[in-house]
């Protein structure tokens, strides 16, 4: 298990590589659709068949670290190794496509962002399956879900990072190829950097692994009824919260009208309120589980998620439109805080629960094969939010109506998951084998 420091060294290596998910989840397709003038079916299709890419792949990579064998290396380190190295390269291609293609050629640049979005995505189930892996082998139970708060808290810290940079892709261009290309290599290399010291300093206990049958290990992990239920829950969060993210930006500057420093603004208050959130979760899950907090957090989605409707229009004119906003990410805030934190945890704990049960370790299997129908999902969100950014104009204003509905929909879209949240899912497993 590890020390206080070693906590912080596996956890700081979610940092670098979320300010490049962060760029490529949010800005990404900001830049094609908005940017480069991609239409918006096209840059929901490219988006789409990324997310098909890592389903496969996030699972097998993971079934792959489990059943690996090196006395040098372990099961995991070799695949965060290259899956870092590839991560940061193609993520520097997807937003450099001018210096290998025609921009203004459609046809070129939608296969040109398809392959390097497939590549990125690949990359990232390469790297972050064998990482998170690691939560149910190298972290006790009863602190995972404090250590998934240090990781988030880096991912916080890198959307203060990668957020600005993605709002700031114009003007970066406008200021020259060198400013810009430097930034985005600046980023590829601090990713790599901050996973070298998990790479090299931890050491994974050795343990009974499976043996390598793909149809062994996938009867095994369908078998686990509530960990079916885990996928089902996973796959269908993963669509409210992917068209939040593709189009989230695109409503706080056309509808709420906001500023470079005035979105920066409201995305300090909502990264503090969702890291002080983080802890409040964490001390919640500590005293009644993790399901109080997880259903607490989707609640506050659905409730507040529709208020697109309502935020940016002349009923609120006499609200300056930055309190409306400030008012509108902390809601988000407080409700996603809860989903990014404990999904880790929970998959961790459903992990060892089979390993005591089986004695057999299968935590990437576990970690993995998440990825399948949350990216399958996904793939549908992202292509459902190209739709909605097609949709035509609201009458009298530059913005699509997509752009107004997307909230209540996503809004609906969360009411099945806290259904089998509430029904299905058994978030603490491990208490049963306890008592």
């Amino acid at each position: 298990m590890l020390t206080r420091g070693g906590k912080l060294i596996y956890a700081m290596g979610r940092l670098g590589s979320s300010i490049l998910l962060s760029l490529i989840d949010l800005a990404t397709f900001w830049f094609y659709w908005d940017f480069l003038k991609l239409s918006g079916f096209l840059t929901g299709v490219a988006f789409a068949i990324g997310k098909l890419v890592i389903a496969f792949f996030g699972w097998y990579f993971g079934y792959l670290s489990d059943i690996t064998k090196s006395k040098r290396w372990g099961r995991r380190r070799q695949y965060v190794l290259v899956g870092s190295l590839l991560l940061a390269f193609s993520t520097v291609m997807i937003f450099i496509p001018n210096y290998f293609i025609s921009v203004s050629n459609e046809t070129q640049l939608f296969i040109y962002a398809t392959f390097f979005l497939g590549l990125a995505n690949m990359s990232y189930g390469l790297l972050s399956t064998p990482y998170m892996a690691w939560l149910a082998e190298i972290v006790s139970p009863e602190e995972r879900v404090m250590v998934s708060a240090y990781q988030n808290i880096f991912g916080m810290m890198a959307q203060v990072i990668g957020i600005p940079v993605g709002f700031l892709l114009p003007s970066l261009l406008k200021a020259g190829s060198f400013s810009y290309l430097g930034v985005l290599l600046g980023l590829a290399a601090l990713e790599v950097a901050l996973y070298m010291p998990a790479v090299f300093t931890i050491k994974e206990e050795e343990k009974q692994i499976p043996k390598p049958n793909v149809l062994r290990e996938l009867s095994i992990l369908w078998g686990n009824r509530n960990y079916r239920a885990w996928l089902a829950l996973q796959g269908a969060m993963s669509i409210p919260t992917a068209v939040l993210a593709s189009l989230v930006i695109s409503y706080l500057q056309r509808v709420l009208g906001l500023g470079d420093v005035e979105y920066m603004m409201a995305g300090g208050l909502m990264l503090l309120l969702t890291v002080v959130l983080f802890f409040v979760w964490a001390r919640i899950a500590r005293k009644t589980g993790k399901k109080k907090p997880l259903v607490a957090s989707l609640m506050i989605l659905v409730i507040f998620l529709p208020l697109t409707l309502v935020f940016g229009q002349s009923a609120l004119d006499p609200l300056p439109r930055v309190v409306q906003a400030v008012l509108f990410v902390s809601f988000v805030g407080a409700g996603i805080s809860g989903w990014y934190l404990l999904p880790n945890p929970v998959t961790a704990d459903m992990a060892q629960e089979d390993e005591i049960m089986k004695r057999e370790a299968r935590a990437g299997s576990y970690v993995g094969l998440v990825s399948v129908p949350l990216n399958i999902l996904q793939a549908l969100a992202r292509y459902i939010s190209g739709l909605l950014a097609d949709l035509p104009p609201v009458p009298g204003q530059a913005y699509s109506m997509g752009l107004l509905i997307w909230g209540p929909v996503a809004s609906v879209t969360l009411i099945p998951c806290l259904l089998i949240l509430i029904k299905y899912v058994e978030t603490d497993p491990l208490r049963k084998i306890v008592k």
